[in-house]
Formats: C-alpha cells, structure tokens, sequence
C-alpha cells in the first residue's frame, strides 16, 4: 500500500498514453482496470474484489478506513493505495484514484464498493469495445440483496470509459466527462452491475453541503439543481426548494420528461394552494407514469370529487409497466389505486367496478382489515342495488 496525500486539484500524474491503435497485438486484448474508492466498506470488499477478479488490474484507493477493508481487499489481491482528500470531494477522491491506473490501461471500470458485476463481463466487454471506443453503458441492477435476483429497478450507466481524456467532475453526484473532441460511446445490456440496497449507510441528506458548493460552482447545471431541490424539500426547507425546482424546469438542459413531471410533484406537495395546478402540469409531462395518477386520485379524494377521482384511479390503474428509473416509487404499485378506484366507484354506483377494485386492492395486501370491510360493503351494495332493480 502506497500512502498518498492530495490535495484539491492536484492527482498523481501518469505517463503518455499508448494509443489503443498502436499496441502491438493482434486481435488487440484489451488491459482493463477496475478501480474505485472506499471507507469502511469491509462487508463488501470480497465480493467487490472476486466480481472484479478477471481485470488486469483491480485498485482501490482508501479514504480513511476504520475498520478492516483494506486488509480484506489486500488479501484479495487487491492494489490499496491510502489517500486523504481535504476537504472532502467525490470527484476529488475519484480522480486521484484513476490517476493511479497504470498508463497501459485500455479501459477502466469505474464501480462503487456496494457493487458487482456479474460473471462472464470481460469477453462481453471485448466483444463490444472498439478501438474508437470512448465509453461504454452496461446495465445497472439495483436489487434488495444479493439472494434476490429480482431487480427493484434497472438504468443504463457510463461504468467504463477509456483511460484517457476522462474525469469526474461535481464534488458530489459526481458525472464522468469527456475533455476530447468526440466521445464514442457504446453500450451493452449483456454486461450487468449489480447495486445491493443497504440501508445501514448514513443517509445521502448528508450530502446536502456538497450539492451546495456544486450549486455555486455551476448554477446552470440542471441536475444538481434538481437534486438539490428534492433534498431541501426532503429536509424541509420548502422555502429555498420551490425556487431551486423552479429553476430546473426553467434551463434548456431540462428535457427529460419523467424527471421535469417528478419536479413538478415536488412543488405540489410544497405549495398546498396551487397543488392541483402543478399535479395537471406533471400529468401533461408524462403521463406514462403511475405516480402523478396516484397523487392525482389523492388529491381528488381529499376534495370529495368522485368523477375526476374515478378518471385519475382509471388512468393510473392502465399504467401497467414501470419506466425502470431511479424516479420510480414503490407505493404506487400497491393497493392505493385501487383503492381510491373503488371508492370513487361506490359514490358513482358503478359497483361491478367498485367490487373489482375493492378485491384486487385486498389482494394487494390481505391483512387490510379496511379493505376487507369496504369490499365486504360493496358487495352487500352491489346485491342490494341489483334486488331493487
């Protein structure tokens, strides 16, 4: 282990580059580098290491662990290089890492300790990875844990890039930019990493700080704006999150649907007295998305309006696939829709639908003692309705 100290702005420097074009191999074997950084990630540097073992090189530069990861990694056959990086920044500490690959390196692999990437990665990688390659997308996985192959969600992400004319930049949420004239990128769904949950990490609202000094240094950037605004309102600093979130809809490098109708559910639920206006406004953006039908039949409820509340459970209930982004929330693909749909049916006296809705939001959680009452009540409605006809 080789300790090094940097500080901001300043990396270990590598040699020339060897241009990919001019290695001297036939069907040119690519060197391949995977590397990241870490603190206290013990639980995960086996796995991390033996998922990786098919790289040239695997290097991992410590921040500051407490605990026994870098003795686990080393024993893995890991190269740990201990760097301190003050005051703290991703891209900082991310950067002094790729400067340490070694200059014959054709392609790196940027992946976080919590991550792994599934075997038979490498062929698939060569297979894929011309020499005018710059980049390359694999397919990200996050799952509950590693024993449950089903995906919570999945998204292409940027893990490998040339060693060359790349680096991180943000002090947080850090991106992997290209400084050269034309980034070719390619892209493989067949090459898969795994992201574990693990909610024993400190929550990210501790990365608040950061997303401020990036606000500063770039206030045009769209995402940190977005993402700032979601963790004040989070922290509930509503005040300073509406404008942040109104500032993202407001830039030209605002053009993602899914995520412009996600700020605009975020200023609804902070700005109580135009909610409805924002919720239509997140509806006409993506309209493809469960979650604003959802707030939309909420918000229909609470105003006792059974005919949009009907509308707003239909339209939600026919969203039947997922978009597979980090935006999409769980609770919206429960019982609640259902619910409110059969609710809305009741006071309408549709009740063939109330008692169809009414049993699949049961079905979606059968301990519901409500849920079992309202579709106990349905039915006796429906039998009633039908005897006085």
């Amino acid at each position: 282990m080789i300790p090094i100290h940097i500080s901001p702005g300043q990396y270990v420097l590598s040699t020339e580059p060897i241009p990919f074009e001019r290695r001297s191999y036939g069907r040119p074997r690519v060197k391949i580098a995977v590397y990241t950084i870490a603190l206290n990630e013990a639980a995960n540097a086996e796995r991390w290491a033996n998922s990786a073992v098919d790289a040239d090189y695997r290097i991992v530069a410590d921040t500051g662990s407490t605990d026994d990861t870098v003795e686990r990694l080393t024993a893995a056959g890991v190269t740990v290089y201990r760097i301190a990086v003050r005051p703290w920044r991703f891209d900082d500490a991310r950067n002094a890492a790729m400067a340490l690959i070694p200059p014959d390196v054709d392609v790196c692999c940027t992946m976080d300790m919590d991550r792994f990437l599934e075997p038979g990665w490498r062929p698939k990688l060569e297979a894929v990875w011309a020499p005018e390659t710059t980049a390359l997308y694999c397919q990200t996985v996050y799952r509950s844990s590693v024993d449950d192959p089903a995906p919570l969600r999945s998204w292409p992400a940027k893990n490998f890039h040339h060693r060359w004319r790349y680096r991180f930049r943000r002090p947080v949420h850090e991106a992997l930019v290209f400084s050269g004239e034309t980034e070719v990128a390619a892209s493989s769904s067949d090459i898969v990493m795994v992201e574990v949950q693990d909610l024993a990490k400190p929550t990210r609202s501790s990365y608040l700080p950061l997303m401020e000094v990036a606000h500063r240094e770039d206030p045009d950037d769209s995402q940190i704006c977005f993402w700032l605004g979601r963790d004040l309102m989070w922290a509930n600093q509503h005040e300073r999150a509406v404008p942040l979130l109104e500032r993202y809809l407001a830039l030209p490098t605002s053009k993602w649907a899914e995520e412009r109708s996600e700020a605009m559910r975020y200023i609804a639920r902070m700005q109580r007295q135009e909610r409805l206006t924002w919720l239509d406004k997140a509806r006409m953006e993506a309209p493809h998305r469960r979650e604003i039908w959802l707030d939309l039949a909420e918000e229909f409820h609470g105003r006792a309006d059974w005919l949009n509340l009907f509308w707003a459970a239909t339209n939600g209930i026919e969203k039947t696939h997922r978009t597979g982004s980090y935006l999409d929330d769980a609770n919206c693909w429960g019982f609640r829709l259902y619910d409110l749909g059969a609710i809305a049916s009741w006071r309408l006296n549709a009740m063939d639908r109330a008692v169809e809705w009414g049993r699949a939001a049961l079905e979606l959680d059968t301990r519901n003692q409500r849920l079992k009452d309202n579709l106990d009540f349905f039915i006796r409605r429906k039998e009633e309705l039908r005897a006085s006809a």
